[in-house]
């Protein structure tokens, strides 16, 4: 038997509330700004110096091997730093780090080691720091670069990762924080 596809179209008062958006850059970024995200910190350390930086872009690639990708802006300070440490370690927040990811974010303009005086950090396998409070801390060695537009799409290998009991997690949409029970 065939499946079956089912072609869903809103009524006329859905369309309405429809905004014509053209697909410019600040249209393009204003969608995008709907798509709730986990908030993470990655960090890196090695010879290309010890660095962190509040990243939203990181999901799940496999399983087999178990990898991750994050996607860095290709003219930051992180970018050239995991590409010659050649390893990074996502930090998956917890609701009370807004200000974490603030700091991370450059919001306070302070240099590195004032950012990591914000937390308590231990390296993991491959050196990395990772937030003793994280909700989860994935340890990975770069695999793979692939670059798109402005920024590099990242593989990394997993080499180490610690979680902690459920609890709540941090994410940013629409410009904003929310919290979800993960």
């Amino acid at each position: 038997m065939a499946p079956r596809s089912h072609a869903i179209t809103p009524s006329s008062s859905d369309m309405s509330d429809q905004a014509d958006l053209t697909l410019d850059k600040q249209s393009f970024r204003e969608a995008m700004s709907r798509i709730a995200a986990a908030v993470h910190v990655v960090t890196t350390d090695g010879a290309g110096g010890r660095m962190g930086a509040t990243v939203s872009a990181a999901c799940s690639v496999s399983d087999e091997p178990p990898s991750i990708l994050i996607c860095l802006n290709r003219q930051t300070r992180i970018h050239g730093a995991v590409l010659k440490n050649r390893c990074f370690c996502l930090n998956t927040l917890s609701d009370d780090h807004e200000h974490i990811s603030d700091v991370f974010a450059g919001r306070d303009k302070l240099e590195m080691p004032d950012r990591f005086a914000r937390g308590d950090w231990t390296n993991l396998a491959t050196g990395c720091p990772a937030l003793d409070s994280a909700r989860l801390s994935v340890d990975c060695e770069v695999f793979s670069v692939t670059e798109m537009g402005t920024h590099s799409i990242i593989v990394g290998t997993v080499a180490d990762l610690r979680m902690t009991d459920p609890g709540k997690s941090l994410l940013y949409v629409r410009r904003g924080y929310k919290s979800l029970d993960t």
